[in-house]
């Protein structure tokens, strides 16, 4: 079996297709990379393009198809994805759930709905364009993008807002055990260390 189908071929920082035109078939849906859509792969916990280890964890990564309207920048990278409930409709149907992602989640999306999320590659350093194929981490740690408040070390916390970010757990809030201790908070938009808990995968 050749490599591709059993070991995605592409580190993360960057996306399937990155620069290469992405081909439609004639119902208009995306071609390239059907067969790899859905496929978890198990990172290790390292920068991709400085090789600096974060820990000795592992980091789990789901290749999702990313079908919004506009380009996804590394601006995003960190922000916290819902991914669709409709995939069953798109061009990687036959690939069941966390195949596909197109807005930033909510707090509605996590902590009432329980939809399955995923952290936009934080090493992300070209866009993402629609119909494109990029990592999304869905267990282990990962670097995801505050709400601009401090974040204690070890603090639970919850996705905040419309924004896809995260802020402290609320004081008896019912959060989605997806998202569990942090390290240290900042500014909006800067990433804070946490790890993530999944029974997708």
């Amino acid at each position: 079996m050749s490599t591709i189908f059993s070991d995605p071929g592409w580190r993360r920082g960057s996306t399937l297709l990155n620069q290469e035109s992405i081909d439609v078939d004639s119902a208009g849906k995306p071609v390239a990379g059907r067969e790899l859509v859905g496929q978890v792969k198990v990172f290790q916990d390292v920068n991709p393009s400085t090789g600096v280890r974060n820990s000795n964890r592992l980091v789990y990564c789901v290749a999702a198809r990313y079908t919004g309207a506009t380009n996804l920048t590394s601006a995003d990278a960190g922000k916290v994805y819902a991914f669709s409930t409709a995939s069953t409709a798109g061009p990687d149907a036959n690939n069941g759930p966390m195949t596909e992602f197109s807005a930033v989640a909510t707090a509605t999306n996590v902590n009432t709905d329980g939809r399955s999320i995923g952290v936009l590659d934080e090493y992300l350093t070209e866009d993402v364009r629609p119909n494109d194929i990029v990592w999304l981490v869905v267990k282990g740690p990962t670097s995801i993008q505050s709400s601009g408040t401090a974040i204690a070390a070890g603090a639970a916390i919850e996705v905040t807002g419309t924004a896809g970010r995260v802020t402290t757990k609320s004081a008896g809030a019912t959060v989605a055990s997806q998202i569990a201790g942090s390290s240290v908070g900042g500014t909006a938009g800067a990433l804070v260390r946490a790890n993530l808990h999944s029974d997708e995968i």
